[in-house]
């Protein structure tokens, strides 16, 4: 009983003195997503200075194709990667 309390003043403690990381601070997690935003803005942005003067099919010519392309491939792989989970994943407890 002596024990159990003396465990929970030290967590308590724990918990007040202890400092998130800054990744994970609320203001600072907006900042990162607005910076990821200005960043995909200003790649998009470098393609109007940019023109593929051998481009292999018609298709590459079209504003922002390389990251369309990124993108579409980007979520593939997701996928992919779920549905590879289903032929090798393990049951939770397959370690225990």
């Amino acid at each position: 009983m002596q024990n159990d309390k003396i465990d929970d003043v030290r967590l308590a403690s724990r918990q007040q003195t202890e400092v998130k990381a800054w990744i994970y601070r609320q203001e600072n997690i907006r900042k990162m997503i607005y910076m990821l935003f200005a960043a995909c803005v200003a790649v998009i942005s470098l393609d109007l200075l940019y023109e593929n003067e051998h481009p292999h099919f018609e298709l590459e010519t079209f504003f922002g194709f390389q990251a369309w392309l990124g993108f579409i491939a980007f979520v593939v792989v997701v996928f992919l990667g779920r549905l590879l989970r289903i032929f090798v994943g393990r049951p939770e407890n397959y370690y225990d």
